[in-house]
């Protein structure tokens, strides 16, 4: 584990630095970046699905675009640019976790209040360990969160453009093409009520209309009996709640000062959508898209104007919410990174 403890204290070591300076900022970022960066191309079997991808990269430089058995033709031409240029699988990762890195840590860079809470978020909410296991997904997610400066400018065009180009390396990113609407509406109770009614049907409904989908797209069939199809407790609710409740200052002030509500919205239907983990387990991975706003909007909620609480306190409340939501994801294996398993440790496996 001492990877990632490594990592999440260093994060925390931008606290002490004066980051709303550019160099300081950017020379932050940099050596997270760099650092997150070699910890995951260095992994050896670290993620449930590391040998899965490892057997499509093999697969496509061997046999070329054919060699894959889905359709997201931007990961399949990844795939084949790195084998095309002689690289073997852990090329592919170096340069697949180098895309992902720079695309998340110069939004961060360019968007967030905070740049360490960010890096902090991004390792302790579990979208470092996703990007290790996910890769697709999580590349898709990266993507998407690039939507968001459009998005507050209500340039729906070129957001649902990067939506498009996420879909290329995971299909699931189509489902921000009416949520780029969505997150743009102004919150209200007619809103939020609105969308919380359509989530409780569609969560008693879901099991029908799961069943009408898939006798028109059979090929998705197997996934009714697998086990991602099994629902799972009601604790895993708790940390989109928690995330969604603590931006509840930043909700306050998005609708007095009637500025862009995309950050605070994203926290709303991230928990909508994160609710069906409790039907089918699966259905979680839709919530990911809106769920890595949060890296903005947890740092600005904390930082939003309020008298009760200080932004140190609340500071604080996001710092030991974000330790302890990590050392649960370590109890729970998530992803299954934990422990990490360097190259290094290559010999030692039998």
């Amino acid at each position: 584990m001492f990877p990632y403890y490594l990592l999440t204290g260093a994060s925390l070591a931008g606290a002490l630095l004066p980051l709303h300076r550019p160099r300081f900022r950017w020379g932050y970022l940099l050596a997270m970046g760099l650092a997150c960066w070699l910890t995951a191309s260095l992994r050896y079997v670290t993620g449930f699905d590391y040998r899965f991808y490892e057997s499509t990269f093999q697969a496509v430089a061997a046999s070329g675009l054919e060699g894959a058995d889905w359709s997201e033709p931007g990961y399949i031409l990844l795939n084949r640019a790195v084998s095309l240029l002689g690289g073997d699988y852990r090329a592919f990762l170096f340069v697949f976790h180098f895309l992902l890195t720079a695309l998340v840590f110069v939004w961060i860079g360019r968007y967030s209040v905070s740049p360490w809470l960010s890096v902090f978020l991004f390792l302790t909410l579990q979208y470092f360990a996703l990007s290790m296991n996910f890769l697709r997904q999580a590349l898709a997610a990266a993507i998407v969160i690039w939507a968001y400066p459009f998005l507050k400018n209500r340039r729906f065009l070129p957001a649902c453009g990067l939506v498009l180009l996420a879909a290329c390396f995971h299909r699931t990113a189509l489902v921000m093409l009416p949520l780029c609407l969505l997150l743009t509406l102004p919150p209200s109770r007619l809103h939020y009520g609105l969308a919380a009614f359509t989530t409780v049907t569609a969560y008693f409904l879901m099991d029908p209309l799961i069943n009408t989908a898939v006798a028109f797209v059979p090929k998705y069939q197997h996934y009714l009996t697998e086990k991602y199809w099994q629902g799972n407790s009601f604790l895993y609710i708790l940390m989109p709640l928690g995330c969604f409740l603590f931006t509840l200052p930043l909700l306050r002030q998005t609708i007095q000062d009637k500025s862009s509500p995309v950050l605070p919205n994203s926290m709303f239907y991230a928990l909508l959508i994160q609710l069906f983990i409790t039907r089918h387990f699966i259905l979680e991975r839709l919530s990911i898209y809106t769920a890595m706003f949060s890296l903005l909007a947890l740092p600005a909620a904390a930082f939003a104007s309020g008298k009760r609480i200080s932004v140190e306190v609340r500071t604080g409340i996001l710092i030991l919410g974000g330790l302890a939501y990590l050392l649960f994801a370590i109890g729970q294996g998530f992803h299954g990174v934990y422990p990490y398993h360097g190259i290094w440790d290559r010999a030692l496996t039998p």
